[in-house]
């Protein structure tokens, strides 16, 4: 139960309680207030009035009349308050003329009230139909019954919550000093006639409000430029025939939702530029925000969008429109849709969906906060289709130096092998794969030094594929293990890369002396200073 529904409830029992009490109250007052040790007429409860001024009263009739506590003269007083046991009593007294005598009965049939217009002066009389004594209360229980009331009208007159009742007619018969303080402020409670109660929201008014309804209420003050505007959120609560509203202040309430409304529109008009598609899914799973690249992307009309689809529903509509991914059988399919949400929600996740109609869409899900889940939707065709023939390209680049009988090498700038020909993997007996035996220009250098015979070529190659400028073409011969020459190029690459080729020569092989077992970086600085 919400704070509008505690504060309807408890505005109910107090106002159904009140207006017992006043009720009651009257009926005491005409029955009770008599003394038996006293005359008649002063246990009478009787009012003389002359225009809507009291002129004079019984002792009865003046206590009775302090419990009248609504706005206006002394007569508005009397009849606002008698008003609920006599209904007809207003429209009465106002047509009431000169000589003329009335006799009104009450709605419980156990007091009647008599009028008497004289001179321009009227005279009313509270009288009992049945004068029971056992109905007359002790004045121990009158004294708890009126502090009782008082208690009840003190909290309802200092509720912070405006609270008003409509009768059976849907006019507004009583408010608590909330409402009369907004009337004040409005500046609607000055112009209003005596005994009535201003209508500060004329929408809930009439006889057309169901009980239970709930309704976003607006009240300006001032106007022009310093006009202000305070919002309620009113619910309405049946008590008999007639019916209490309530009206909690929702400043605060609308202010954030304002705020919210600008914030998504900010967003909204960020992301509107996008070529990326966002949909964006609150925790119950209802499509919340969206940009324009989300339709276009997936053709989806504005009319699907602005309707707040689930995402379920979101993701059948994708794959009617073939917009995904094909499974075997729809089983599947909500099995692995609910696997992409899970993943999505628990902390990102990213799939690559290819579409019947060739193009390839990348499905990328983040978390947000309060358990929303945020969903891009981004068209990789351009990007497949260039991975594609870059591929291609350095696959036939590949098979091409392949068919080459020169053993090549290349190297990028910071000396790492980019790739290497089978000519080369044969040469240097890296023949799984050249690029894990040999990572970089360094150690490719000592597998050619252990495998040739010692010469300050290698040296020489570190320090060329080290210089980042300055460089030209250069060649050398060094032999092999087994005696055959080997010809060298190094060759300057574009962007500071080093391409090595090796080529075998013709002749004859020597039986050649034992290798150098000195570390091939070292020694061969040592023997190039000697």
């Amino acid at each position: 139960m919400d704070l509008a529904d505690l504060v309807q409830a408890g505005a109910l029992v107090l106002i159904a309680f009140t207006t017992a009490m006043a009720a009651l109250m009257a009926a005491f007052v005409a029955n009770g207030f008599r003394d038996r040790a006293r005359p008649s007429d002063t246990a009478e409860v009787a009012f003389l009035f002359d225009g809507g001024a009291l002129v004079d009263a019984t002792e009865a009739g003046r206590r009775l009349l302090r419990f009248a506590t609504a706005r206006g003269s002394d007569m508005t007083r009397l009849v606002a308050f008698l008003a609920l046991r006599f209904p007809d009593l207003e429209a009465r007294v106002q047509a009431c003329g000169e000589n003329d005598r009335m006799l009104l009965l009450s709605s419980d049939e156990r007091s009647r009230l008599r009028l008497e217009s004289k001179g321009g002066r009227l005279r009313i009389a509270l009288e009992d139909i049945d004068d029971d004594p056992s109905d007359r209360p002790d004045r121990h229980s009158l004294a708890v019954l009126t502090a009782e009331l008082e208690a009840h009208r003190m909290a309802s007159d200092n509720c912070p919550v405006p609270v008003w009742r409509l009768d059976a007619n849907g006019k507004v018969t009583w408010a608590n000093g909330a409402y009369w303080a907004l009337a004040d402020r409005a500046g609607q409670a000055a112009d209003i006639a005596p005994g009535k109660v201003p209508v500060l929201f004329p929408e809930m008014a009439g006889t057309t409000l169901p009980a239970g309804s709930h309704q976003r209420l607006q009240l300006t003050f001032g106007s022009g430029a310093e006009a202000e505007v305070a919002w309620f959120d009113a619910s309405v609560r049946c008590s008999g025939p007639d019916r209490i509203v309530t009206a909690v202040p929702a400043d605060m309430l609308v202010g954030a939702e304002r705020n919210l409304r600008e914030f998504i529109q900010t967003l909204t008009q960020t992301f509107a530029h996008l070529s990326v598609g966002l949909a964006i899914f609150d925790r119950k799973r209802q499509l919340t925000l969206f940009n324009p690249a989300l339709g276009d992307l997936l053709g989806f009309g504005v009319e699907f969008l602005v309707a707040r689809p689930s995402l379920i529903r979101f993701l059948d509509h994708l794959r009617e429109r073939h917009m995904m991914p094909e499974p075997k059988d729809y089983k599947t399919w909500r099995h692995q849709m609910s696997e992409l949400e899970a993943a999505a929600a628990e902390g990102g996740h990213s799939e690559t969906w290819p579409l019947p109609d060739g193009r390839t869409f990348r499905i990328t899900g983040r978390p947000h906060p309060d358990g929303a889940v945020a969903f891009l939707f981004e068209d990789i065709s351009a990007e497949i289709t260039l991975s594609r023939e870059y591929r291609e390209e350095l696959e036939t680049g590949q098979a091409v130096i392949d068919t080459m009988e020169e053993a090549v090498a290349v190297f990028a700038a910071d000396g790492r092998l980019s790739f290497a020909n089978r000519a080369y993997a044969r040469l240097w007996n890296a023949q799984d794969d050249p690029a894990k035996e040999a990572a970089t220009f360094l150690e490719a250098s000592r597998r050619w030094h252990q495998a040739c015979m010692p010469s300050p070529v290698w040296g020489d190659a570190r320090e060329f594929a080290a210089e980042m400028s300055g460089r030209t073409t250069w060649n050398a011969e060094v032999r092999l293990i087994n005696g055959r020459k080997l010809a060298c190029r190094f060759e300057p690459l574009p962007g500071g890369g080093t391409m090595a080729g090796f080529t075998e020569l013709p002749g004859p092989a020597f039986q050649p002396q034992a290798p150098d077992a000195t570390d091939p970086v070292d020694g061969e600085k040592a023997r190039r200073r000697a």
